[in-house]
């Protein structure tokens, strides 16, 4: 699309407002610098939201019968980061299932990072040091109970945390004891022996920002910022909403008019414009700072 601006309702941090947005070279500029041409993109009866950050959990990748179906259908919901989970099964084979994972991402037809989603009982220091080295923004902590979590060290883990300072969240697979309080169980683990983690237990699709800034995500993806990448949705106002009311406007749970990576128009009116199977790389976050 080359170089182009856009003023319009924008969500940012601290929820829409009337802004203006430039693109350059798939990414958010502060300033129209060089002698080309900014095209201007009218964007006129739409909100503007950043690119959805989901996780696989309607769909999981791995169980998929094909990968590039399964993209196309995030992207129709707005997603532009997809983070894939990748179970982990084998303490002795850990690497390599990691590498037939990421050959399997390769059809993906949008942006992805995996996610490692380890057992409690299988949980090494070793794998923590891993899986932030390949540059995943965070890792999952599967537990199936309570007694899960006294059965890791947990003064190494912390200590392999850092590294590169990658956090930690847990899934709870327990559907048995309801009447357990496993965030509140997380929270005083971690508190106890150092373990950096995600601010919010990722129970939901789209990560919170409050995890998107925790995982490094953010600034690059799950925002409009100068620098990150030209993520961002379109949605269509009713003709009934006035000016004001943008501050009500909700898209959990709606599909985007027009969804854009990378400064790219990907679908229009659910319609997946440009496949590009394997086109894409895997997006990595080298440092965390939290």
């Amino acid at each position: 699309m080359g170089a182009y601006w856009f003023q319009g309702y924008v969500e940012n941090d601290n929820g829409p407002c009337f802004s203006e947005c430039t693109v350059k070279e798939e990414k958010f500029v502060r300033d129209r610098t060089g002698k080309g041409p900014y095209t201007l993109m009218v964007v006129d009866g739409f909100h503007v939201s950043p690119g959805h950050v989901m996780v696989d959990m309607r769909e999981p990748l791995a169980f998929s019968p094909s990968v590039t179906d399964t993209g196309n259908h995030y992207i129709k919901r707005g997603c532009t980061l997809l983070l894939t989970q990748h179970l982990v099964t084998s303490l002795r084979h850990y690497r390599s299932q990691y590498d037939q994972f990421l050959n399997r991402c390769e059809s993906l037809p949008l942006d992805y990072m995996v996610i490692p989603v380890v057992p409690a009982k299988i949980l090494r220091p070793e794998m923590v040091r891993f899986f932030a080295r390949k540059g995943s923004p965070f890792l999952c902590v599967e537990v199936q109970s309570v007694e899960d979590l006294t059965e890791v060290c947990w003064e190494w883990v912390a200590q392999a945390q850092a590294y590169k300072r990658m956090p930690l969240t847990m899934f709870v697979k327990d559907t048995e004891n309801t009447s357990n309080n496993y965030a509140e169980l997380w929270s005083s683990l971690c508190e106890q022996y150092g373990i950096i983690k995600l601010t919010d237990v990722q129970d939901d699709e789209r990560l919170s920002l409050k995890n998107l800034k925790d995982s490094g995500i953010y600034p690059h993806k799950g925002g409009i910022v100068p620098g990150g990448h030209a993520d961002y949705n379109l949605y269509r106002l009713s003709e009934d909403r006035t000016f004001e009311e943008a501050d009500d406007f909700r898209y959990h749970d709606s599909v985007p008019n027009v969804t854009v990576m990378n400064g790219q128009v990907k679908q229009v009116n659910q319609k997946v414009i440009d496949e590009k199977p394997g086109s894409n790389i895997q997006v990595k976050i080298h440092k965390h700072f939290v």
